[in-house]
């Protein structure tokens, strides 16, 4: 994308933009969506669209990066207890920020994740989350450890629970509240054997107190 994505203006058109792909993804598959049906369902002009992309493709592609991108800034944590067993800094997923970021965007993310027309929102976050938790097995894993469990099912378990649950959870109209779900995947986590499951431990299920708990 070209310009400055501090300028106003360019944060400003490129948030039209894409809440005009997300309006229009859940009517339309990606391949049926043109850029006319994007520009006027933004009330942009095509001018200004061509130059900030350079095409559909690269529009769709820009979109979805920024939207992971944002979403990991916010859920990716320093582990201080892991990073002092291994000496180095280590990140791990909060769960917490994760519900509640994805509460705080549940219209986004119910479009993206739940509508059968388009599943690569849902293929690009399997991949980037998939990712993380290589990045983190390289990091905690001794050199010469093989898992009891190969990796690469440990990584498919994992992001196909974690995804499906909150598919299911914006589905179901987010009847749990984002931290009562940090709660359950908590214990259903401690539940888990993490001896044999190394990856479990790159899920922070901390909360911080509600304020209900403060007396």
């Amino acid at each position: 994308m070209a310009g400055n994505k501090t300028d106003p203006r360019v944060v400003k058109t490129r948030n039209s933009l894409c809440k005009a792909l997300v309006y229009l993804m859940r009517r339309e598959k990606l391949e049926d969506i043109s850029v006319q049906k994007i520009t006027e369902t933004a009330n942009i002009t095509r001018g200004t669209f061509y130059l900030h992309y350079k095409d559909k493709k690269d529009f769709i592609r820009s979109a979805i990066n920024e939207i992971l991108d944002e979403f990991f800034d916010q859920v990716m944590v320093e582990s201080e207890d892991l990073s002092f067993s291994k000496g180095q800094t280590v990140q791990v997923f909060s769960l917490q920020k994760a519900f509640q970021y994805i509460e705080s965007e549940a219209d986004i993310f119910d479009v993206l994740l739940n509508n059968e027309r388009n599943d690569f929102f849902y293929e690009q976050l399997y991949d980037r989350l998939s990712e993380q938790l290589s990045r983190f097995y390289t990091v905690m894993a001794e050199s010469d450890e093989q898992p009891k469990v190969p990796l690469n099912l440990q990584i498919s378990f994992i992001d196909s629970a974690l995804l499906g649950l909150i598919s299911h959870w914006l589905k179901d109209g987010m009847i749990y509240t984002s931290r009562y779900m940090t709660q359950s995947v908590g214990k259903m986590l401690d539940q888990l054997d993490s001896n044999n499951i190394l990856l479990l431990d790159f899920f922070s299920h901390e909360t911080e107190p509600a304020l209900q708990d403060i007396q």
